[in-house]
């Protein structure tokens, strides 16, 4: 059997992909991933979710595609609301580039944004991404960047802004493709019914790996260092479990999974854990 796996500079990263559904991945052989990557969090609520399509078959139904203003974009800010109701202000940009310049305009001494998927201390920290089923940021935070689920990285930056006097200084929003507001709103409203559920959180919160690694609701980070995280993700990718392409990127553990499909990753993964405390 021919190998399918993308190569880098560094050997193996990635299966070629050529369908995707729940949290499972399918090279073109037909063999199965789980997917503990899920594209940084934007498939949190997994592959090809029913709602996406139905969003895309009735945007675009109807010519909806170009930028141009919409109802769409006073639609997504009402959800925002719903989910940060401490923050007074959103804006929606279709470049995620925009993050670092507004993450160095509100905070030029900050080394990084304050990731709760990645470390626990969120005080003084003024920036911040959000992560679904985690608190809101870090306790002093003036920007919130969340990670929404999105079937793509194309997905349009939201930004949320706690104070109105900065909101003035930024830049307005975006005119956005009404699709891809239409097919974010749909995701959004999705995750928020979802997190309302006590049994779909506690399911989220119920990780496998706990104890094992550093984790924080359904995500990790295994605090291997670069040599030993190149070694574990090689290994795992033979298991058909696709982790995040470095350490510094947290996994994620799939909303939906059987025991077969992560028995012989946990073993692994309490060997390299085993190891990193001797």
């Amino acid at each position: 059997m021919k190998d399918t796996r993308h190569k880098d500079g560094e050997g193996y990263t990635m299966p070629v992909v050529v369908r995707a559904r729940s949290y499972y991945l399918y090279d073109r052989y037909g063999v199965r991933y789980i997917d503990f990557f899920q594209n940084h969090g934007r498939a949190i609520l997994g592959h090809r979710p029913d709602m996406m399509q139905r969003a895309i078959k009735s945007t675009v139904g109807r010519g909806l595609v170009s930028e141009y203003p919409s109802v769409f974009t006073g639609r997504l800010e009402k959800l925002l609301a719903q989910l940060f109701p401490d923050f007074s202000a959103f804006r929606i940009y279709s470049d995620s580039r925009v993050v670092a310049d507004l993450a160095m305009r509100v905070s030029p001494d900050a080394k990084a944004i304050y990731d709760p998927a990645c470390s626990a201390s969120k005080n003084s920290c003024k920036v911040s991404y959000w992560r679904p089923y985690l608190e809101v940021g870090g306790a002093d935070s003036v920007l919130l960047f969340p990670i929404l689920p999105f079937p793509g990285s194309f997905i349009p930056q939201v930004v949320c802004i706690k104070d109105q006097t900065l909101a003035e200084e930024l830049p307005p929003s975006d005119c956005i493709s009404p699709l891809l507001l239409d097919l974010l709103i749909k995701a959004t409203a999705c995750l928020i019914d979802e997190m309302k559920s006590e049994e779909s959180v506690a399911k989220r919160m119920d990780n496998p790996l706990k104890g094992l690694f550093e984790t924080r609701g359904p995500y990790g980070i295994t605090n291997l260092d670069h040599t030993r995280y190149r070694e574990f993700y090689h290994e795992a990718l033979q298991l058909r479990v696709v982790l995040p392409p470095s350490a510094d990127i947290p996994f994620i553990v799939p909303g939906t999974y059987s025991k077969g499909d992560i028995s012989e990753f946990l073993r692994l993964s309490e060997q390299y854990a085993t190891t990193m405390v001797e």
